[in-house]
């Protein structure tokens, strides 16, 4: 957001610059061109750092030395106002150009559709005042052609969509990175329960209207407490981030993963039959005890029990499954822990 706010603040003064009455040509010149050039340069590198992109410094300074090379030659080696206009046009055109491409490419966000279609239009509407001007025979008279006088009002129109658009991305951007807060575990990177809740619960709806198998697996550390008192919570929270990996590790993109209490976690998966969810559990049960968790110097070993329940079982209602594969896990613990149990 501050590339795009001292950008247009130097856009601004490059425009003051070049339409202040009295201005030497050579001042307007070298540094009025410059200034918008250097503007415009630091609004794409907002734009490709919003996306996730840079722009380096040495562009930034080529995109200005550029603008500043060929005014001046307009100005003191083949002085031509018309040569001026034109190329600022082209110049500061396509790169409004490039800042429409790099939002409209590397950014899905709201307010991109706004934000491409007023560089669009800076864009055409300077680089039509260049071809135009061009081609115009005579003086240069900016103040009686149409064809100008409509360009002029056109970058208004594009500014305004310009910078809408942008404060929407940002706006955008804000409040995704809270929707995110307020359903992820900050511990380990998996939902919350309200991050489940919504997104389990639509899983389970797409998945009975299609009529295809729904599996919940209910995990929980055995001993969690021990481990704490044992090694330390730090020990324990790496327990849970090294669980969560693991458990990342043999799911598949549709499949929801849930932290719900201090060491519960909730595993919603598509498609997925009795027998497949019993084998997952298994292997999740096997490999998570053949693996200890290295922490300040201590190897930390530990077991899960695990709880499974199916759609064929208890429906495609959350809470339902949650319940019945909550009352499999603790099977499993009444078994001697490192167990899995089906509802």
């Amino acid at each position: 957001m501050r590339w795009w706010a001292t950008g247009n603040l130097v856009i601004s003064a490059g425009l003051a610059l070049t339409n202040l009455e009295g201005v030497p040509p050579l001042l307007c010149a070298l540094v009025g061109y410059s200034l918008i050039a250097l503007g415009i340069a630091l609004v794409l590198r907002g734009v490709r750092v919003h996306c996730g992109d840079t722009l380096a410094t040495g562009q930034i300074v080529l995109i200005t030395l550029i603008a500043m090379l060929v005014s001046g030659y307009f100005t003191l080696i083949e002085p031509s106002v018309r040569g001026r206009i034109a190329f600022s046009g082209f110049y500061f055109g396509v790169l409004n150009w490039m800042c429409g491409y790099a939002a409209g490419r590397y950014s899905s966000e709201r307010g991109v559709p706004i934000a491409v279609t007023g560089f669009g239009l800076l864009g055409t509407a300077l680089v039509v005042r260049g071809m135009h001007l061009l081609m115009q025979e005579g003086p240069v008279d900016l103040s009686s052609s149409t064809v100008l006088g409509i360009t002029m009002l056109t970058v208004p129109l594009g500014q305004v969509c310009t910078s809408f658009g942008l404060i929407l991305m940002v706006m955008w951007r804000y409040a995704e990175r809270l929707r995110q807060l307020s359903s992820i575990d900050a511990l380990t990177g998996a939902l919350n329960r309200a991050g489940l809740e919504d997104q389990g619960g639509r899983l389970a709806l797409r998945l009975q209207r299609a009529r295809r198998d729904l599996a919940v697996l209910m995990i929980d550390v055995d001993h969690f407490k021990q481990i704490n008192d044992s090694f330390g919570h730090a020990a324990g929270d790496e327990v849970l981030r090294c669980l969560t990996r693991l458990l990342r590790q043999e799911l598949r993109p549709m499949d929801v993963l849930a932290r719900i209490g201090g060491e519960e976690f909730v595993l919603v998966l598509d498609g997925v039959d009795p027998a497949a969810a019993l084998r997952l559990a298994e292997r999740l049960r096997a490999r998570i005890a053949d693996e200890a968790v290295q922490c300040e110097g201590a190897s930390v070993a530990y077991t899960v029990s695990i709880g499974v329940v199916a759609s064929a079982a208890a429906g495609y209602e959350l809470p339902a499954l949650m319940a019945a594969g909550d009352r499999a896990m603790y099977e499993a613990k009444r078994r001697g822990r490192n167990q899995v149990c089906s509802a």
